[in-house]
């Protein structure tokens, strides 16, 4: 009876659980005070306006930045979690130069915590240049189109991705109270803004909790711990 009682309470705790979104900003007003851009500025959206999913689409404001910059996000007082998720929508931006020797690369890197998380090269200048990324079903909300800034000219095109269903961001094994995310778009063909560069919206970060007992699983718990009372009143283990 007690080994019944015990696994009926494990499957009690493993089924509940919660998510909780622990930062989000569009970018619409002030920037947060745990969000260290470096040189790059919140700016309009101009031709992205309205790429993206329902409830979820470029608009107003982004955080535009350089190649080379990198922004930073520092969250302090995490609740007890077990994995942790970032995603945001990316306007890249101009002539980003994907892999290769010339014109050289420009690699987007995301790091937790100081470990690469993801690392893949953008590309939008020549049709012949090489884009490692390769977004998933869903995930190109654009393509080699003028969208604004330098405007048009074939090395001038712009891109657009949704990296909320980036697999590689998302469930990240994570349990620290603290997280440190960088982003940057570095590698040797890095250039000035009027060049090249690349910009994010919508930027969330979530966690998923430790399993929190339900009353169920408490008092399933209680009785596998104090055994069970026979009808002679004898303790039963």
């Amino acid at each position: 009876m007690k080994h019944v009682l015990w696994g009926a309470a494990l499957v009690a705790l493993s089924t509940v659980a919660h998510a909780g979104t622990v930062f989000s900003t569009d970018f619409e007003g002030p920037l947060p005070a745990v969000l260290s851009p470096g040189v790059a500025q919140v700016v309009e959206v101009q031709g992205f306006a309205g790429l993206g999913p329902a409830g979820y689409q470029f608009g107003g404001s982004f955080l535009r930045s350089p190649t080379g910059n990198v922004v930073t996000l520092t969250l302090d007082n995490l609740p007890d979690h077990q994995a942790i998720s970032v995603g945001f929508l990316l306007a890249a931006i101009d002539s980003l130069d994907g892999t290769g020797s010339f014109p050289q690369g420009d690699f987007l890197t995301i790091t937790l915590d100081g470990v690469q998380v993801f690392r893949e090269s953008f590309a939008n200048a020549l049709p012949t240049q090489i884009q490692s990324y390769m977004p998933p079903p869903g995930g190109e909300l654009a393509r080699h189109v003028d969208l604004g800034f330098n405007g048009p000219g074939s090395y001038y095109t712009d891109s657009a991705y949704n990296f909320a269903i980036e697999p590689r961001l998302q469930n990240l094994a994570h349990t620290a109270s603290s997280a440190v995310f960088t982003f940057q778009m570095e590698g040797p063909g890095i250039q000035s803004l009027d060049d090249e560069s690349w910009a994010m919206d919508g930027l969330t970060v979530s966690v998923s909790a430790v399993p929190e007992p339900s009353a169920g699983a408490l008092a399933l718990l209680g009785l596998a711990g104090l055994g069970v009372w026979t009808a002679r009143g004898q303790r039963r283990r």
